[in-house]
């Protein structure tokens, strides 16, 4: 269904309600090609764990073409079940524009805005007609995205210059502010509440964002760390904290500790370098029913000694996980073909 840059906020406001996990490309086992098979298992997953949208991970060593039949296949998979969201962190504005104008034909809905790692404005002006020319490119929804990686520090204290947010949010199409850090979701309430959605995509911080500020989505984010698709912890906590059922909330909170420690104590040190750790979603994703396998190098590597901690996390919160590992190394839709990395030799 086509929605004018106009109807955008309304259509948000209606829309963006609940859990939004992220889709990772899954590969052939020699890595040189697409996985279509595996990456719409991981499509089917992202229903099965009633989250009502996902994202497109494109900045995954994927090539310009491959980040543009990435988002086609989730597009396609995700049919009308799905909000499908695209990040805009290709290596090239031009090419952050051209998978823009792509997600748009291709049926997604959303558009994460971000800048390539070489990028190194001038001044502030500089950044808003950046985001404004990928903005105003097409009708989709748009998600700013003030990440404290841009080095953008010389423009303000946060990592990003706000008064360009405050000019980005008057765009009709402009729907929502992501914010993970306090202080930042904090200045953001205050500037665009009632205006624009607040998103702190960090779980543990949904009981005060909730409260102070209506917080109506979380996302994206590897929440399958902390349910499965018969164990919905995450989106059964957050409908309660939105409903007002804070004490019931709080029981699955607690209940999700220890599994939210662990996670955060891997992803966290990595995820502040500017380096997030695709492997290790990808197996949490594949430990609750996701296809898994490897991304492209560079990535971080998954060792032994910290997959056993995450298998004991989810069976303390009284979820199986998959095995053997074997399997997540080359992926289940691989496996179920018949395929394994020695056949590629």
């Amino acid at each position: 269904m086509s929605i004018a840059a106009a109807e955008r906020k309304a259509w948000a406001g209606e829309t963006l309600v609940g859990v939004q996990n992220i889709t990772f490309p899954s590969f052939t086992p020699d890595m040189s090609e697409l996985d279509e098979e595996g990456i719409r298992l991981d499509v089917r997953q992202a229903k099965a764990h009633g989250f009502f949208g996902t994202l497109c991970a494109c900045e995954t060593g994927l090539s310009f073409a491959e980040a543009k039949q990435f988002v086609s296949i989730v597009a396609d998979e995700a049919g009308d079940e799905l909000v499908v969201a695209v990040t805009l962190l290709l290596d090239s504005l031009q090419r952050n524009h051209a998978l823009a104008l792509h997600a748009a034909g291709a049926g997604a809905d959303l558009l994460q805005v971000g800048f390539p790692p070489n990028y190194y404005p001038d001044d502030a002006q500089q950044i808003y007609q950046t985001l404004h020319a990928l903005s105003v490119a097409t009708d989709l929804g748009i998600v700013l995205y003030p990440s404290p990686h841009y080095n953008l520090e010389r423009f303000h204290p946060s990592g990003f210059p706000l008064d360009v947010l405050e000019r980005m949010a008057e765009l009709d199409n402009v729907v929502a502010v992501e914010a993970g850090e306090p202080g930042l979701a904090a200045d953001m309430i205050q500037r665009f509440g009632g205006r624009l959605l607040i998103n702190n995509p960090i779980e543990r911080h949904l009981p005060l964002m909730v409260q102070a500020a209506g917080q109506q989505y979380i996302g994206p984010g590897c929440y399958e760390s902390l349910q499965s698709p018969e164990q919905r912890n995450v989106v059964d906590y957050f409908a309660l904290l939105r409903d007002g059922k804070t004490e019931a909330a709080m029981d699955i909170y607690w209940k999700l500790t220890p599994a939210r420690g662990l996670f955060e104590a891997k992803m966290m040190p990595t995820a502040m370098l500017g380096c997030y750790h695709w492997p290790l979603q990808k197996y949490y994703q594949w430990l609750v029913g996701g296809n898994g396998g490897y991304t492209r190098q560079p990535c971080m590597k998954l060792h032994q000694f910290e997959m056993e901690p995450i298998k004991f996390t989810l069976m303390q919160m009284g979820i199986v996980p998959r095995q053997p590992d074997e399997e997540f190394y080359l992926g289940r839709a691989n496996l179920a073909r018949g395929l394994s990395a020695a056949k590629t030799l």
